[in-house]
């Protein structure tokens, strides 16, 4: 259930109309070309010259909201619960999947934080994007390893669980990669949802059968 509440909140970003940028994202989508801004001439070029950029900043600001109450408390609960519920008596690679992850989706709350002060005064901005930087960076630094303590408990189990532990390990390396690499990549993202989709199958296998995705 945390995990269908996870796919409908992420499917809800697109229902936020003009969620569009107004300037060059480099290749990323919006949210994460906000998240990924270095400094306020990054931020102006981002939200472009009016009357773009007051509809890009009030969609922004909606997407903030939707992330912090819907979408980041969704996942939370959908990796997190994953971690235990694969934990095949390796409690403690468990609880370290956890942890990781939680904290990466507390990080995601102080990130929106910042985008909140940072997006209504994107003209003149305060100086946060150093803390911006550790925050993004950090998260999606700890989602990737999260991914990867994912795919080694569920390497554990039964063969289903083999079988996911594949997209799981190849999301989370290809994912920290690209954050080291080319952090504006689509594919960085990608990585991302299909470790995430492969949890999701693996979650609907194990609804069925627990036995078929866990042994503990």
């Amino acid at each position: 259930m945390a995990g269908l509440a996870t796919l409908a909140a992420s499917m809800g970003f697109g229902r936020i109309p003009g969620l569009v940028a107004c300037g060059p994202t480099h290749g990323a989508g919006p949210i994460i070309a906000l998240e990924l801004v270095r400094s306020p001439a990054a931020l102006a070029e981002l939200f472009g010259a009016p009357p773009c950029s007051a509809i890009f900043q009030a969609a922004q600001i909606r997407a903030s909201w939707w992330d912090a109450l819907a979408f980041i408390p969704a996942y939370a609960a959908f990796l997190a619960l994953g971690a235990h519920a694969l934990r095949n008596g390796a409690r403690r690679l468990s609880l370290a999947a956890i942890a990781a992850l939680l904290i990466a989706a507390l990080l995601d709350q102080v990130e929106g934080l910042i985008l909140f002060q940072l997006v209504p005064h994107w003209q003149s901005p305060p100086d946060l994007f150093g803390a911006l930087f550790l925050a993004v960076r950090s998260k999606f630094a700890l989602l990737g390893l999260g991914e990867l303590l994912l795919a080694a408990l569920a390497w554990r189990g039964p063969i289903p669980g083999k079988i996911a532990a594949i997209p799981l390990a190849g999301g989370g390396l290809a994912s920290l990669w690209l954050l080291f690499t080319a952090p504006h990549d689509p594919a960085m993202m990608q990585a991302h949802s299909y470790a995430w989709m492969a949890l999701l199958a693996l979650a609907a296998i194990g609804s069925l059968n627990a036995r078929w995705a866990s042994r503990a």
